[in-house]
């Protein structure tokens, strides 16, 4: 006999539509969906992820939902959507209809879960007061360039004074 577990909290996620950061993104959804959450997946078309693998999650497209556009090149895509604030539009639709008809099922949306690179999403998430977290899919070495540039700024390597004379590290 199978019994269905009611989930209260509905945790939406919002990664890049790129392996490196589509795949943590859904394991960390499978983790959070085994403490009792409720997950719904928000992509884009290009380079969706494959749906039948996440029975238990909910899927919806947003951004490139036009069935008469061509696929995204990588550029196009990141010009029209990762470095334009219009996605933040189409986010903000998608979010407030989640968020309503979450309260009206009963199932809050407890948080919205993005990649880094949607720069748009946080003043999307601040616009609902809706809490936001974001998930870093980068590598070490990346993160350890990250986690220095405030000691490199410290030390003047980003002023644009010209008159401090700079030496080699």
């Amino acid at each position: 006999m199978e019994t269905t577990v009611r989930r209260h909290r509905r945790i939406i996620m919002f990664p890049l539509p790129f392996q490196g950061h589509i795949n943590p993104m859904l394991q960390l959804a499978n983790l959070l969906y085994s403490k009792g959450f409720s997950i719904t997946i928000l992509h884009t078309n290009f380079n969706a992820p494959r749906i039948s693998n996440y029975p238990h999650f909910t899927f919806k497209s947003i951004l490139d939902n036009d069935p008469e556009k061509r696929r995204f090149e990588l550029a196009e895509f990141s010009k029209d959507f990762i470095h334009n604030q219009d996605g933040g539009d189409a986010l903000r639709h998608e979010l407030r209809l989640l968020v309503a008809s979450g309260l009206e099922e009963n199932e809050r949306v407890s948080c919205l879960i993005t990649d880094s690179y949607w720069h748009f999403a946080q003043a999307v998430a601040d616009s609902l007061n809706l809490p936001r977290l974001v998930l870093r899919t980068m590598g070490l070495f990346c993160t350890a360039v990250f986690s220095s540039i405030p000691l490199l700024d410290a030390r003047g390597y980003f002023t644009l004074d010209d008159s401090r004379k700079r030496t080699r590290c």
